[in-house]
């Protein structure tokens, strides 16, 4: 054989195992699509609920720091004004205030006030829920703290935020309660 016929019987040895292979990456293909996409679907979920988390997280903590800071004289003058205030600060601050009644549906915050050293002893909270809508209910001010937020000794602020997030990914959904919880020394004067 010369040389020119080793390379003909080569190349007829690849075009045939090509076309063994012609389906073999498509095949291959088809069975990956769906987990890159159930990969990249979540990602992009799991960022929008990290960046809910964070803007939810960021107005617990402006609100806690702006409440510390607040007396509530400046702030309206009554402890229900000032609690209207603060929680408003919290949502404003966590993008979800959409006008002064309305705000992102689903988002729950709570904001209190505890003073135990103030003469009277003073402690109350508000809780603010919105409906489907989006129109911010009110609870008035109540007695206490918040529940489940973490206490602190002497004088302080509690603030908590949530919302909700929806995970997408390729099958379904699921909605999950993205919260952030935030407590301050309370550092403003005349709290009577």
């Amino acid at each position: 054989m010369s040389q020119g016929g080793i390379v003909d019987v080569r190349a007829r040895r690849g075009i045939r195992r090509l076309r063994h292979e012609d389906g073999a990456a498509a095949v291959e293909f088809a069975l990956l699509l769906p987990l890159f996409a159930m990969l990249t679907i979540g990602t992009i979920s799991a960022g929008f609920a990290f960046h809910a988390w964070l803007n939810v997280t960021h107005g617990a903590q402006e609100s806690s720091r702006f409440a510390a800071t607040l007396s509530i004289e400046a702030g309206g003058g009554s402890t229900e004004a000032w609690l209207t205030q603060v929680s408003e600060r919290a949502l404003s601050a966590a993008n979800l205030l959409v006008s002064p009644t309305e705000a992102t549906p689903g988002t729950q915050a709570c904001v209190a006030l505890v003073s135990p050293t103030n003469v009277p002893t003073q402690s109350s909270h508000m809780t603010l829920t919105t409906d489907a809508s989006g129109t911010i209910a009110r609870s008035g001010v109540l007695t206490g703290s918040c529940d489940g937020l973490p206490t602190m000794s002497g004088d302080y602020v509690q603030t908590q935020v949530s919302k909700p997030v929806t995970f997408n990914y390729v099958f379904g959904g699921t909605d999950i309660q993205v919260t952030a919880k935030s407590v301050s020394q309370f550092e403003a004067v005349n709290l009577s």
